[in-house]
Formats: C-alpha cells, structure tokens, sequence
C-alpha cells in the first residue's frame, strides 16, 4: 500500500473513531445488518431494506456517516471544534432571530439522484462525511420545504437553512 493511501485511510478511520465517540450514526449495510433486520426475502433477494418511521419511509443508506446535535452551548461547543472534520456542515433555523431548530426532514442526493443521507429528525446541526462533488439537499420543517444544490469541495462546506416562519 502507498503511504498516501495509508495515511488518507488512518485519517478516515481516525475521523469516523472521533466522530463515533461524538454520538455520529452510521447505516449499516443491510448484509451487516443480518436476517433479523429485513425479511428474509429482501435479505436473500439484495434489494435494499425499507423501513418505516412513523407516515414516512426511510430507505437505509449504507455507509452514510454523519453527525446530528448541536442542542445546548456545550454540544453546539463539540460539533464547531470538530467541524473541521465534515465535508458538510449544514445548521437549520427560524425566525428573525436565527434561532436553531431540530425536527427537520433531511434529504441528500448525489449528482446522479441517487440517495446518499435522508433523516427524519435532523438539526439543529447536521455534519456528513461525503467525498467532493455537487449534491441536493432537501429540508422540511413545519411543512415547508428548502431545497438547494451545494458543492462540498476541498475545504468542506456551510450550509445554512433558514426558514422564516
């Protein structure tokens, strides 16, 4: 192995360590997940595992890592400080006085449509591990939908949704 694959490899696994003891949330694969999580013919058949939360249904997307908080000073503390470790820092708020909220449908799709992130109850900050490139962020809160194209490039990204209701 090259040492700049080794090392861009120690980095990833360093970032995806950090980002687990800070409460991230990583998709299973629905091959890692086993038979118990899906019915026995969507495991055999390798079509991927719907589940539904609430009215809304959620595909799993496997290996999508990401980090969702940011409730209080002291959490909101530990997400900046480590910030930048996330290609996508995305921070959802309403209201004339930006105050942050939480609740949001979050959508990500890549360049080709395909699903690459979709939480039902994100904010106030949402952190994604994604590779460089243009993807489409849809988010709903109260009803009302943002939807934008972004470009996570090498320095990471900022996106910030503000509703004004």
């Amino acid at each position: 192995m090259k040492t700049v694959q080794y090392r861009r490899a120690l980095w990833r696994d360093a970032a995806m360590a950090l980002a687990l003891a800070l409460g991230a949330t990583m998709a299973l694969p629905s091959w890692a997940a086993g038979p118990a999580a899906a019915p026995a013919a969507q495991a055999k058949s390798g079509h991927p595992v719907v589940v539904e939360e609430d009215i809304t249904m959620f595909e799993l997307v496997p290996g999508t890592l990401y980090l969702n908080g940011g409730i209080g000073q002291d959490e909101q503390a530990r997400m900046h400080k480590d910030a930048h470790s996330w290609p996508l820092r995305m921070t959802f708020s309403d209201r004339a006085d930006n105050e942050f909220v939480a609740g949001v449908q979050l959508k990500v799709f890549d360049h080709a449509g395909k699903a690459v992130l979709r939480l039902k109850d994100a904010g106030p900050m949402t952190y994604v591990q994604l590779p460089q490139g243009e993807y489409r962020v849809t988010a709903s809160y109260k009803g009302d939908m943002l939807s934008r194209m972004v470009h996570v490039g090498p320095k990471g990204l900022d996106a910030n949704f503000h509703w004004n209701l």
